[in-house]
């Protein structure tokens, strides 16, 4: 009778026969996995330049990559099993993100990363490579068209007492104290709860002097109001 430690050995080699290594196809394999990677480092450069997100793009920007690579293995994994089709569906549905996604173009790119894994670990290279390449150049494109203009990049965000005017007086209040100091504002939320109103905007000041003025114009128009202001660098 063989010693057990003879048997795991055998087992062991067992793994690097011809037909193991055959049925694996690591080149294909390695193939996929390098593209992947590839695809998913331009898609991630492209969210840090063209995304227009309220989160910080330097940290979440090579999630992507490992997204994109993570997916790839995973469907090349069970793409010729049935059963491990079933079960990967049973993992993924007990799955639970603690930090939800807020941003809709973020998500937009979340997509883009589990494609670039899907599309590779089917097989699919010139077809994905195609297709996500010509994506992101149109995203490019349009994206061109609404990127403000070089300037000073800052969160403003608003918190007061509504007071004698209603939402829409506020809202007119808020927009009118901002923009004449502005070279482009973007309103991106309100909270509006009983008598309490909070704002947040994205605003390109054109010039760091002129962000005295932006919060004294505010301060005049909501007196008592606190303003908070984040700079360029805890954007991006």
């Amino acid at each position: 009778m063989d010693h057990p430690l003879v048997l795991l050995v055998q087992d062991f080699s067992s793994l690097f026969d011809s037909s193991a290594l055959r049925d694996l196809q690591v080149g294909t394999t390695l193939l996929n996995l390098v593209l992947a990677l590839v695809l998913g480092q331009i898609l991630s450069i492209h969210y840090q330049n063209f995304a227009r997100v309220l989160s910080n793009k330097r940290k979440f920007a090579p999630i992507l990559v490992y997204i994109a690579a993570t997916t790839m293995l995973v469907i090349s994994v069970v793409k010729t099993s049935l059963a491990l089709s079933l079960g990967l569906v049973g993992a993924l549905s007990i799955i639970r993100f603690r930090t939800p996604i807020k941003e809709p173009e973020e998500l937009a790119y979340l997509f883009m990363a589990v494609a670039i894994g899907v599309g590779m670990g089917a097989d699919q290279r010139i077809a994905t490579a195609i297709m996500v390449l010509g994506i992101l150049a149109y995203m490019s494109l349009v994206g061109r068209g609404k990127q403000s203009p070089v300037g000073a990049r800052t969160l403003v965000h608003v918190g007061c007492e509504l007071g004698e005017r209603d939402r829409t007086g506020a809202i007119e209040a808020l927009l009118g104290a901002v923009q004449p100091h502005a070279v482009d504002v973007d309103l991106r939320r309100i909270d509006i709860q009983e008598e309490a109103f909070e704002a947040s905007l994205i605003v390109d000041l054109g010039d760091s002097s002129k962000l005295g003025g932006l919060l004294d114009s505010v301060q005049g128009a909501f007196p008592g109001a606190s303003v908070s202001v984040v700079e360029a660098d805890g954007l991006d």
